[in-house]
């Protein structure tokens, strides 16, 4: 199980690239705009002037989205004025943002790793609380500049293994959710929930194992529902993550405890409650399902069989 955290370390990190192109019902939705069967001048001049209002606000984001240093100008400008571009438009706003946060995030994580830096974040971090409020905390100015800026940039702070580090605040996408198209919205729901409450740190989970289950399911039916979404690569690493989640736990939380190789009871409980509440053409839920029934008949305890069946069903690599 040693294998587990080098799996899970790459989760959110994961970074897809925004294609030109965008999947085929991404360019549709939205696309085609009625008038309602008008035909005068007038009415056909409002949808005209709307459509260059958009167009016009679409290529002003664009530009403020070519540079990394123009991060918190970008974010003000979107959240002022998504509402007014059509849902591609939105859409491909939001993964241009997306990618420029990923790419300046290993430039912001440069800034806050020095050791003066992390000795001063000890005495003012506090968890769910946004790098303005922390900045605000400080009398400390180059720290309160720090933080100030990486909010307004779209980062949160969070800690492990007792470092801390700036992620993206995925939280703040959710008020695109309105006006991007279908699976882009739930792509955001999804990042949004890890953003909230990361499932693992320091090599444990720190959610439920249903939680953790719950979360496989909801990754999966992404995939089926939306397979040619331009984030389809990134849900999917999300998802095998969270399938080794399921059947192996983490090093400081195993699913088969180390010293009598019993399954977690708490898993146990949760794996069958989900099974039970769930029912549709779920591959996931096939192969718990077919994992709980090997383990009630061994009792709940690692053996061959079931490190065979896991090898076949869930494999580390």
């Amino acid at each position: 199980m040693k294998k587990i955290h080098t799996i899970l370390s790459v989760a959110i990190a994961a970074t897809v690239g925004l294609q030109l192109g965008l999947a085929g019902h991404v360019l549709a939705e939205g696309s085609g705009s009625s008038t309602g069967g008008a035909s005068t001048a007038g009415s056909k001049a409002a949808p005209a002037a709307a459509s260059s209002h958009a167009d016009s606000i679409y290529k002003s984001a664009l530009l403020l989205l070519s540079s990394s240093a123009k991060l918190p100008e970008a974010i003000q400008y979107l959240n002022s004025n998504i509402y007014a571009v059509s849902p591609y438009q939105a859409t491909v706003l939001t993964l241009k943002l997306e990618n420029l946060h990923k790419a300046a995030l290993k430039a912001w994580e440069s800034k806050f790793s020095s050791s003066i830096t992390q000795r001063k974040l000890t005495s003012v971090y506090k968890a769910g609380v946004s790098m303005a409020k922390l900045a605000e905390s400080t009398e400390d100015v180059s720290l309160r500049s720090l933080l100030k800026s990486a909010g307004e940039s779209g980062y949160k702070l969070e800690t492990a293994e007792g470092s801390f580090f700036p992620v993206i605040d995925y939280a703040s996408y959710r008020k695109y959710k309105l006006y991007v198209t279908n699976d882009i919205r739930d792509y955001i729901s999804i990042m949004g929930t890890e953003a909230d409450l990361p499932p693992s740190k320091d090599n444990g989970l720190i959610i439920s194992w249903g939680d953790v289950a719950a979360r496989a399911l909801a990754h999966e039916q992404f995939i089926q529902s939306y397979p040619t979404s331009n984030r389809i690569s990134s849900v999917k690493t999300l998802y095998s993550t969270y399938v080794i989640n399921t059947f192996y736990g983490q090093n400081n939380t195993p699913l088969f405890h180390y010293d009598n190789l019993e399954m977690d009871l708490e898993a146990q409980k949760a794996y069958s409650s989900i099974l039970s509440k769930n029912t549709g053409s779920s591959p996931f839920l096939q192969k718990l399902e077919g994992f709980m029934k090997l383990m009630k008949e061994n009792d709940y305890k690692l053996d061959d069989g079931v490190k065979q069946y896991l090898k076949t069903e869930a494999p580390l690599s």
